[in-house]
């Protein structure tokens, strides 16, 4: 059955917080049971975000409103 991405974002993060320690993806992999190709296009997309420029989302009454913070 399929993942929802978020759920496997949250999955290797909250794994990675958790554990102090370097953890290979084979090891991310065996500890969250979700397939190594998986992991690693995840831990791609999660180290390519962490990179880019904080962004703020601001909801107001009427609509949200997202910008990047400097």
């Amino acid at each position: 059955m399929r993942r929802d991405p978020v759920m496997i974002m949250k999955e290797i993060l909250k794994l990675l917080e958790v554990e102090h320690d370097a953890l290979s993806l084979n090891a991310i992999s065996e500890r969250t049971g979700i397939h190594n190709l998986t992991v690693r296009r995840y831990v791609r997309l999660i180290e390519m975000v962490r990179k880019e420029p904080e962004i703020e989302v601001i909801k107001t009454k009427h609509s949200i409103v997202v910008r990047i913070r400097r």
